[in-house]
């Protein structure tokens, strides 16, 4: 084992994931939604990601907000790939491959105004648990910012034996490189499985939970289940380490949970009336939607806004709608199910922000001149990014600021997709966020800024590129399958003539040109 690593899993690097909730300007607005005072983000704001993996979020932030970014990653590679990244984009950021403890002790950082990890607390070493939270004590400004996701109990229990028979074989049986050791140790349980032991009676789910995991990417379950150190902790032990360090919990970075009507039922929050401790309630929380991960915004220092300045500043910032207004569902899911929304409140707010050609709006005009509540307004507001089908914009200055740089990291990704498609999320000048957008969108994307506007060019043009590589369309038969565990599933093929795979991807092309003006609100055509 590399000594460096201190038991992290290194042999293969992690996922392109993007989380929203890493970006300032997504985890400001949250901290609005409650009422809480959080730093104004401007060119001389400073923001920082612990842990940050490829590099994608990290490097997507720094592109689209105004400030400068500082990062550390031991992964060597992992900080190779985000530095990639960075010298397309040209973004004011710096990325290192410290250690977290090396990285507390520079002397070199700014005060920051906001810090991140996402998916490291559970799978780092309790040392390195202060580390990272040593980075927060020295630098971050008071009133600033922390985001911080992990497992967590009591959710995450249930998971926690078979967590055990993966290490438990990786541990003494390792062999082969990254994929073969994944690949070797989930062949292990199942063969476990199948012979039955007694332990499957008493907890019968533990079959189905292993079905769900065998089909996940296998670099994912290489850094979720094959670390040495791998700590599941409850939210008020998180919560009562951040004090130490200064830290207040403020709130869950999961827009749906500012209204708890939405996602617990009546008699939990019954019961709950009866808490008035915020730490001891929170926890109850996740007995009551039996959470297994947490996405946790901490302040160094709460200040409270006044219900007039918090509503003030809600409908005073700009919103874009990111979803054609036909196509938002007026059904929401919740930790316990699935929400019928109202269509008479919903719909008039969608179609609003749908207007001229989808231009991002603040919703001071339509409370002025609608009949709705301001806290009815509010709810429709949150359940909508809650979704993703709506999102809070930065402001016009912001968005001159940092317009280019997205532009150069989204040209570099869109190259890149020629080859691959592990990346699926580009820049946005105007939320300050990531914007999911897939392998062909972004073919296509190229494409058309290079002049191809029609379908059928795009298409060609897509073609072109495939087949130089050699790569074919896969496509789903309408078909259904019935597997063993009652799941739903459709056989997929490979197109094989150049007619089948132009046709299919001109009806993607179609697709998105149709969605045109929903991407250049978003500033990213």
């Amino acid at each position: 084992m590399n000594n460096w690593s201190e038991g992290y899993f290194t042999e293969s690097t992690y996922t392109y994931g993007y989380y929203r909730e890493l970006s300032p300007n997504f985890m400001r607005w949250c901290l609005l939604l409650k009422g809480i005072a959080a730093p104004e983000i401007t060119e001389d704001s400073c923001h920082c990601e612990l842990g940050y993996g490829q590099g994608l979020s990290a490097n997507i932030h720094a592109a689209a907000t105004p400030g400068k970014f500082f990062g550390t990653d031991f992964n060597p590679a992992h900080a190779a790939q985000a530095n990639e990244f960075l010298s397309a984009s040209g973004a004011d950021a710096k990325f290192f491959e410290d250690s977290f403890e090396d990285f507390s002790k520079r002397e070199d950082l700014p005060q920051f105004d906001s810090i991140g990890f996402h998916g490291i607390w559970t799978w780092v070493s309790a040392e390195n648990r202060r580390h990272m939270l040593e980075v927060a004590r020295r630098h971050l400004k008071s009133g600033g910012m922390l985001y911080n996701s992990y497992n967590c109990l009591p959710g995450w229990a249930p998971n926690a034996p078979m967590r055990e028979l993966l290490i438990l074989h990786d541990k003494y049986q390792r062999a082969g490189n990254a994929d073969e050791r994944v690949a070797a140790a989930m062949k292990f349980v199942g063969n476990l499985i199948d012979a039955e032991p007694v332990y499957l009676n008493f907890v019968p789910d533990f079959k189905r939970r292993f079905e769900q995991i065998k089909n996940q990417n296998a670099h994912y379950i290489a850094h979720e289940y094959l670390n040495l150190d791998w700590d599941l902790m409850y939210f008020a032990d998180v919560a009562e380490l951040c004090q130490e360090f200064k830290l207040d919990f403020a709130m869950s970075a999961i827009p749906a949970e500012t209204n708890e009507a939405m996602y617990l039922s009546e008699k939990a929050r019954e019961f709950l009336k009866t808490v008035s401790n915020p730490i001891i309630r929170e926890q109850l929380k996740d007995y009551f939607i039996n959470r297994q991960f947490r996405k946790d915004i901490f302040v160094r220092g709460v200040r409270r806004l006044s219900r007039t300045e918090t509503y003030d500043k809600i409908f005073s910032t700009r919103y874009v709608l990111t979803t054609p207004a036909a196509s938002v569902p007026m059904k929401v899911k919740v930790h316990q199910g699935e929400l019928n929304l109202n269509e008479e409140r919903y719909r008039p707010v969608i179609e609003y922000l749908e207007r001229d050609n989808f231009r991002p709006k603040d919703l001071l005009e339509y409370l002025s001149t609608s009949q709705i509540n301001p806290n009815a307004l509010i709810e429709v507001i949150v359940v909508m990014a809650h979704t993703g089908h709506v999102m809070p914009c930065q402001s016009e200055n912001a968005v001159k600021q940092v317009k280019r740089a997205c532009e150069r990291l989204n040209a570099h990704i869109c190259e890149r997709a020629n080859f691959s498609g592990d990346i699926a999320f580009l820049a946005s000048p105007l939320t300050g966020c990531g914007v999911e957008f897939g392998r062909f969108q972004q073919i296509f994307l190229a494409q058309y800024k290079a002049g191809n506007k029609t379908a059928d060019k795009l298409a060609e043009a897509a073609w072109k590129i495939l087949s130089r590589n050699g790569e074919r369309m896969i496509v789903e038969e309408k078909e259904k399958l019935a597997s063993e565990n009652g799941e739903i599933s459709h056989p997929r093929k490979m197109l094989e003539t150049p007619e089948e795979n132009v046709a299919h991807l001109k009806i993607l092309a179609e697709n998105f040109l149709k969605r045109l003006p929903v991407f250049k609100a978003l500033m990213l055509v």
